[in-house]
């Protein structure tokens, strides 16, 4: 006590002090709690108060902790410094006061701008206090009263991205926890009750996967004994927003019953009657199997009737996937996919991470209620940002449509006799992909292929798991054909710089050789057990390979090119102060180390050594290497060729035609790599004659094998008939399959070509549609704030009154910033052309 007024310790932004607190005694005085809040200060108790926080630290204290992730820990040991800062020590300690205190402040404000507290009370119900993306269509919401007249289903579809978390683990709580909480469920982790016993039925087993292998997948059941929650599961919007209520914690790793439960409360969020939903997840060509089994057979889980669902990956993961599964599942060729890359909610994870740290030691309750306030204010981040972004995107749009208009219609003026029949295999294949996505297969090259290196790999590593004795053996040797890949691709890379290196030249060079060193040091460590078996070996009898450079220069056109630029310049020849390719003298650097292989020791020591079976699987893994190779050699050189025949012929002027040929050039270094690896593994095969029995030489790769003919073979241009394609183009791949290699690659490059015209208009329509959304979800807002201002009496509840007026304002501000904002996009013309259409298939929705 102080002059008889009891001392509380007040914490202010400008630091903490002991005052005394006078309390009016008056008859119709208020309870001292009330008192206090008049005053601007919030208790820590409202029994027998001792500490009292004001509003604005409280206030201070969430915005820092929400921009810029700063703990309470941290918080308030800033204060304690600005206090005393010889003796922070000596200041009161009300750090666990604090932490109880922001709960109770965080959820007066979501409580408050949910709209709590008027005469019409607001719902307490899962989402009710988390703000969600204006662009996304959402009936009642932002979309008119007759929005399903108004729009096609292709228009309304809603994207979805999901994707596990494990930093945001939590720590198992040594005792019991006796927090109460206080508004579960009401945004964005799911209600724990439900999920809880959801979690708890019994989980359909699946079938062994059929793609490669994910960190997602081999984590699926995982367990750590001090966690409780090793990880989050979310779902987001294509815009970049969580959806309320879809996030859920993991227990035992990234299971598909948790991501179930995510993604089906994402469904049936704000989605009553729309048509179609496209779902990315980085596992979808395996997590898609039996979803619709598992949501049918679960008590728990469900989805809107009539809801489509195409499921796609994310375009950075699905180039780690089979090949098969790019065709199948790439965003670019799944309608109503647009622009989406499918990957987005990686950039959100980043800035949830920075908290995540912090939650782990909290209270499950305190835990969930921080992830939910900084979830919640990543969405309205994004919602302020909305116009912005979508100008951007309109930008994008304005380049994007002509490029990908110009070059789909050279392809389809250049196979006038194809594009119906390939505009029409196409829809076919659209209109079955719900029901089969291999019919998707036909975005890529349907003639039969050599087995490739990563099926031969399991083949034979699937054999020796029933001899233990040569249980990975194929893979060391597959890790030495990498190695020897990484060797050439380094000194080409040394070979172009001509001796000039720069900084930042030269960081990279070191980089890439201790990373290089390394993988080489533990590949000979493993050689003793896998092939030497306590042998010894002269280093010299180790037979070096060749750095290939007559391929440098591989890069040839048909001599009908016009224009076609010089290659001739003896510029970029190798520098003889730079490497030495064959004689050893550079063998000090790890580019020029021998690795230990069957190859490189040949088949005769291999004989004499017992090392038969190691050199027989290198020579499988070699033979499919080189046609691994061949094939990427076609690839690159039908691409070529087509640029040339599209960009190059057609440009109109000389800055277009130099941006083509930079087009052109940049396919060369892929034909590069691919035909030095091709050699080398022909190389390394000769060494090994025997090893297989009737074991033929591999052609040999010429630079005019690798000619980009640009001109169709069976064309109406003259001096054809005894023209004949290179081996390259039938190499590997199986007799009377059907169509020849070109023209694989003339329909692929024309489908796919199509697809991203598409993908751009599908872009374009909805960047209109959303210049709707948008301020209509803004007036909504606004609208709603301006009836409970109406309804509130002035006089009464001035703060209520006052607090709607404010929200009113804002949002009604918003909405006509964005309408002004977007004008432009709604009045544009459509940027495809009317003569482009004649050559597709495509909703109407998108003709103009």
């Amino acid at each position: 006590l102080k002059n008889g007024n009891p001392l509380v310790t007040v914490v202010d932004r400008t630091g903490i002090h002991q005052l005394p607190v006078l309390y009016c005694i008056c008859e119709a005085r208020l309870a001292k709690d009330h008192q206090l809040f008049d005053m601007g200060l919030l208790p820590a108790t409202f029994k027998s108060v001792e500490s009292i926080f004001t509003f604005t630290v409280m206030e201070d204290f969430i915005v820092d902790n929400l921009e810029c992730k700063t703990t309470g820990q941290q918080y308030y040991t800033k204060l304690q410094t600005i206090t005393n800062s010889m003796f922070p020590h000596r200041v009161p300690n009300r750090y666990k006061q604090l932490q109880r205190a922001s709960r109770q402040w965080r959820d007066l404000i979501n409580r408050k701008r949910a709209g709590f507290g008027y005469e019409n009370p607001v719902e307490e119900k899962d989402g009710c206090m988390a703000t969600f993306c204006p662009a996304c269509p959402q009936p009642g919401v932002n979309l008119p009263e007759d929005w399903e007249e108004h729009y096609q289903p292709e228009e309304l579809v809603r994207h979805f991205i999901m994707d596990g978390n494990f930093s945001a683990e939590h720590m198992r709580a040594r005792t019991g926890e006796d927090e109460v909480p206080l508004s579960e469920g009401t945004a964005f982790m799911v209600e724990p009750d439900r999920y809880k016993a959801h979690m708890k039925t019994e989980p359909i087993k699946n079938k062994k996967s059929t793609c490669n292998t994910y960190r997602a997948i081999q984590m699926a059941n995982a367990s750590h004994p001090h966690l409780d929650v090793t990880g989050i599961g979310a779902t987001a919007c294509a815009h970049g927003c969580f959806v309320p209520t879809s996030v859920v914690d993991f227990q035992k790793g990234e299971r598909q019953m948790n991501m179930d439960y995510s993604l089906c409360q994402a469904l049936n969020y704000n989605m009553d009657g729309i048509p179609i939903a496209v779902i990315s997840y980085d596992i979808m060509c395996q997590y898609c199997i039996h979803l619709l089994e598992r949501i049918d057979k679960s008590s728990f889980l469900s989805i809107p009737e009539a809801l489509e669902l195409r499921f796609m990956i994310g375009l950075f993961h699905i180039h780690g996937h089979q090949d098969t599964c790019l065709a199948r599942f790439s965003p670019s060729y799944v309608r109503a996919s647009r622009q989406v890359d499918g990957e987005i909610i990686e950039t959100l994870w980043s800035i949830l991470n920075n908290i995540s740290r912090s939650t782990r030691g909290m209270s499950l309750v305190h835990r969930a209620e921080v992830l939910d306030a900084h979830m919640n204010y990543s969405n309205w981040k994004k919602l302020i940002k909305t116009v912005a972004f979508m100008l951007k995107r309109w930008k994008r749009v304005q380049d994007g449509i002509p490029l990908s208009e110009e070059a789909f219609v050279g392809l389809s003026q250049r196979f006038p006799n194809r594009v119906k029949m390939w505009a029409m295999d196409e829809a076919a294949a659209q209109a079955k992909r719900k029901d089969d996505v291999s019919v998707m297969d036909i975005y890529d090259t349907k003639t039969k292929k050599a087995p490739s290196r990563a099926e031969v790999l399991k083949t034979i590593s699937g054999k020796e798991k029933s001899w233990e004795s040569s249980n990975g053996e194929a893979e060391w040797i597959s890790s030495g054909l990498n190695i020897q890949e990484l060797q050439l691709g380094l000194r080409r890379f040394i070979r172009s710089k001509h001796g000039r290196f720069n900084t930042a030249d030269k960081k990279a060079l070191e980089d890439r050789r201790n990373n290089l060193q390394q993988l080489i040091d533990t590949f000979q460590y493993e050689a003793d057990a896998y092939l030497l078996k306590q042998n010894t070996i002269r280093v010299a009898s180790i037979t070096t390979i060749s750095s290939y450079v007559l391929y440098d220069r591989a890069d040839q056109v048909d001599e009908d090119t016009p224009d076609a630029p010089d290659l001739s310049d003896d510029e970029d020849e190798p520098s003889d102060d730079i490497r030495d390719d064959d004689d050893g003298s550079s063998s000090a650097f790890p580019e020029y180390l021998n690795i230990m292989l069957p190859s490189t020791l040949g088949w005769d020591w291999c004989v004499t050594h017992g090392a038969k079976s190691l050199a027989t699987k290198e020579a499988q893994l070699r033979i499919a290497q080189a046609h691994d190779s061949i094939h990427k050699v076609r690839l690159a050189i039908g691409f070529k060729a087509t640029l040339i025949r599209t960009a190059v012929r057609t440009a109109k002027s000389q800055k277009t035609k130099k941006r083509a040929w930079t087009s052109v050039h940049g396919v060369d270094a892929s034909v590069q790599e691919h035909a030095r690896v091709y050699s080398l593994a022909r190389d390394m095969l000769e060494a090994l004659k025997g090893a297989l029995p009737n074991q033929t030489t591999l052609p040999e790769l010429r630079k005019i094998d690798m000619k980009a003919h640009t001109l169709v073979p069976g064309g109406k241009e003259t001096g054809q008939r005894n023209q004949q394609l290179p081996w390259i183009w039938t190499f590997g791949v199986e007799a009377n399959t059907g169509p020849t290699w070109f023209e694989e690659l003339n329909r692929v490059h024309w489908l796919r070509a199509k697809a991203q015209l598409e993908r751009w208009m599908e872009e374009e329509k909805t960047l209109k549609n959303e210049a709707d959304w948008v301020p209509a979800y803004f007036k909504g807002r606004g609208d709603m704030w301006e009836e409970r201002m109406e309804e509130t009496d002035a006089q009464d509840n001035g703060g209520h009154h006052a607090y709607a007026a404010k929200q009113r304002q804002m949002w009604h501000q918003l909405a006509a910033s964005a309408t002004n904002a977007l004008a432009l996009i709604k009045s544009s013309d459509p940027l495809v052309k009317m003569s482009t259409f004649r050559y597709m298939q495509v909703p109407n929705i998108y003709i103009p």
